[in-house]
């Protein structure tokens, strides 16, 4: 067990450094050859989850937007049901504990719940990112629009040219 013990917390340590390198696949891998090694690390299943919360935001759809329902791990179709959605929420929550998990993925990870949480249980913040990916499409801004304070003009989704 002197062993087993240290080369886990070597793999936590590695996968830690990965994170901070953004590399989540390299962290999630040595996440999991830590609890491969010495199941017993403290907060090992919570830091895998972390870092899967992580490398679900950092996937986007087809429009550039985010899917709120892998964060959250929700099925597709689901999104509606707001009862759902909070207990998916605390359920993480209440894993991903800040006083016992002591991985820097935690505080994103909680972040990325409630930003997930909120997008998702808001009917008027549903598919936002989705609209507007798709109203834009075809736009581009303007000089002026971007240089809005010297010229006067404003910088406002009206100052967007219609590109042929």
């Amino acid at each position: 067990m002197d062993l087993v013990d240290p080369l886990a917390m070597f793999a936590r340590r590695i996968a830690e450094e990965k994170f901070k390198l953004r590399n989540l696949k390299g962290a999630i891998t040595c996440a999991t050859m830590a609890k491969t090694l010495d199941p017993n690390v403290d907060g090992i299943d919570e830091t895998i989850l972390a870092y899967k919360i992580h490398q679900a935001a950092m996937k986007r759809g087809e429009n550039g937007a985010r899917n709120w329902c892998k964060v959250l791990g929700i099925k597709e179709g689901f999104e509606e049901d707001i009862e759902s959605i909070k207990m998916q929420r605390n359920k993480l929550v209440g894993i991903l504990n800040l006083t016992k998990n002591a991985s820097i993925a935690t505080w994103g990870a909680f972040r990325l719940i409630y930003e997930a949480s909120t997008n998702l249980s808001d009917p008027n913040n549903q598919n936002v990112d989705f609209g507007r990916k798709k109203r834009l499409r075809g736009f581009k801004v303007t000089k002026s629009a971007c240089l809005g304070v010297e010229t006067g003009a404003s910088t406002r989704f009206h100052d967007l040219v219609k590109v042929a």
